[in-house]
């Protein structure tokens, strides 16, 4: 994620996955080095009362219209909090559970905005599945609430061309255009859907087209090779 700070500059904050905890790093160039904050941003304890999951697979999200930015994270269960100013450390009081089962949603929680809609998206399965698909749901607030079970399908297998496993992405605008593109792995073309549960771990990363209708709900996508 790219700030500008009070001086003009900018620093740019890298947030990932280590032993089940969420950290982050920064670095005053997009190329690094990123020099880590010397501790975890979101730590092994699960929020929320959650006795499942995992506190894995951050995403950060900054709203155009309030200007807040948000950390969304979690394997079984979605949740959310507010980042402060500094961008290395949460707002009290600002942790939420968005999902709280694994019956619709997996894990990989990704969000955007457009037109008015905070687009709530996922991957729903394991990512050593042929199943692993994409699924989203829109809101009008970028903390919900949101209703899971009414989510759809927008990424998934396609066997005729040997595509599987298709998720884990983000989502992307084009430069100055309401043209978009997602960018997701799946299982490493043609070979590694024969490699049983390692399948998940021979990935290629792939960009697709994502588009939506009139009504602005995202058009299903149809994975290339």
């Amino acid at each position: 994620m790219e700030k500008k700070q009070a001086d003009g500059n900018y620093k740019y904050y890298y947030y990932y996955t280590a032993e089940q905890q969420i950290g982050v790093a920064v670095a005053d160039s997009p190329t690094g080095p990123f020099i880590d904050s010397g501790k975890p941003l979101i730590d092994k304890v699960r929020p929320g009362g959650m006795s499942k999951g995992q506190n894995i697979d951050p995403d950060v999200f900054t709203d155009p219209a309030s200007g807040k930015t948000y950390l969304y994270w979690g394997n079984y269960y979605m949740a959310v909090c507010e980042l402060n100013e500094d961008m290395v450390s949460i707002k009290p009081n600002t942790t939420k559970i968005l999902i709280d089962n694994d019956t619709y949603y997996s894990e990989a929680a990704h969000v955007f905005y457009r037109n008015g809609y905070y687009y709530f998206t996922w991957s729903k399965n394991d990512t050593r599945s042929p199943e692993y698909q994409v699924r989203y749901v829109r809101a009008k607030s970028p903390v919900g609430p949101i209703d899971a079970s009414k989510s759809e399908v927008i990424l998934c297998k396609k066997p005729e061309q040997g595509i599987f496993g298709t998720g884990h992405h983000s989502v992307l605008p084009l430069p100055n255009k309401d043209e978009w593109r997602i960018v997701y792995h799946r299982f490493k073309f043609p070979d590694a859907v024969t490699m049983g549960r390692n399948a998940g771990f021979h990935r290629e990363v792939c960009i697709d087209k994502l588009e939506f209708d009139k009504n602005d709900s995202i058009i299903k996508i149809v994975p290339t090779l």
